[in-house]
């Protein structure tokens, strides 16, 4: 942030991170991981193995983007594939990022910012993937796969603050697990088809009937995670109070899908929010390797869900794109100041390079 004072700076310095351990996918997917990492120059460094991660995923939206802003049309068959591959190499250069760290000895408290904040904006990235590649289209539902895999990560990154230590798995299902789970879907479409996307069981959709599936699977994982290292209902409601924002926030995104420009510009409204809630959780991520103490409140998420309201009161798509266009300058505004300007001085103070 741009108000990180010396001792900030000297936390995160010093801030060992720590996880809760490999899936058995991990575990089989390390040595080519590690050969992987082994063929990466030393001139490139970490962090920029961390962010072509990011760009891969940021391909698949520009293709998804140029093709159709609605997720309603069909995609030719070549756009899962492009999609999977994409989300393959993202996957891969995540998970080599730290070991190229370790083996030319540059690791850094920069690296979880840089690891972490890309893998928030990953999320609602791959949400957008699968709205394209199932036709969700100007739906409620666009938004709640969007939500559904928010959460777990918020959720994630606020448990570490109170154990210090990343949950990256439960019951040796983790982020490695989905992604996996994500390509094998994206297959199936280029395969399949619209008789794969639009497969019906017991009259509904067998995309939506997974959807919620999976939503009612991290409701109640949120829910165990936050009963699992309290001493009660009231101690977890104190802790996690900051995610009763959260939670006011995502009932903010799903009252997005009611605006008259979703309609037609679906996917900048779902960028929108992803986006918001990238930065929510990065700063959540700094306070956790500054050693700062929770704000419940954050006013760039309730300007955000002021803005919402805002626009679905006045029902006009003119007012809308002016809202629309305002939250997106002061997100990228906050963005500088928060997570921007956060790097910068990270570099400063540890006199390393980007």
């Amino acid at each position: 942030m741009a108000d990180l004072t010396e001792k900030d700076l000297e936390n995160m310095k010093n801030h060992k991170y720590q996880t809760t351990g490999y899936t058995y996918i991990d575990k089989m997917m390390g040595p080519f991981w590690e050969k992987c990492a082994s063929f990466l120059p030393y001139a490139y460094t970490p962090n920029m193995v961390t962010l072509t991660g990011l760009l891969c995923q940021i391909l698949s939206i520009i293709l998804i983007a140029y093709y159709d802003l609605t997720f309603t049309y069909p995609v030719p068959a070549f756009f899962p594939i492009f999609c999977a591959l994409m989300l393959f190499l993202a996957q891969t250069f995540d998970a080599i990022d730290g070991k190229h760290a370790r083996n030319t000895k540059r690791s850094s408290p920069l690296g979880q910012l840089m690891d972490h904040g890309c893998d928030s904006m990953d999320n609602f990235l791959y949400a957008i993937v699968i709205c394209q590649m199932f036709s969700f289209g100007d739906s409620v539902n666009s938004v709640v796969i969007q939500i559904l895999i928010q959460i777990p990560f918020y959720t994630y990154t606020l448990e570490e603050h109170y154990t210090g230590k990343l949950r990256t798995q439960i019951n040796n299902i983790g982020v490695t697990e989905y992604q996996f789970t994500i390509m094998g879907m994206l297959i199936l479409v280029a395969i399949f088809g619209d008789k794969f996307i639009f497969m019906e069981v017991f009259g509904y959709r067998l995309s939506f009937i997974i959807l919620y599936m999976c939503v009612a699977f991290s409701i109640l994982q949120t829910i165990y995670l936050m009963l699992l290292e309290s001493k009660g209902i009231y101690d977890a409601i104190i802790k996690y109070r900051p995610m009763l924002l959260l939670i006011a926030f995502c009932i903010a995104e799903i009252f997005s899908s009611k605006l008259i420009i979703y309609q037609d510009k679906t996917l900048l409204v779902i960028l929108l929010n992803g986006m918001y809630y990238s930065l929510y959780t990065c700063k959540l991520i700094i306070g956790n390797t500054a050693k700062r103490d929770i704000k419940v409140l954050d006013i760039d998420i309730i300007i955000y869900i002021i803005g919402i309201f805002l626009c679905i009161y006045f029902e006009d798509k003119q007012i809308e794109l002016y809202i629309i266009i305002g939250l997106t300058f002061w997100l990228c505004c906050k963005y500088y100041y928060h997570i921007i300007s956060a790097i910068f001085k990270m570099l400063d103070y540890l006199k390393i390079p980007f």
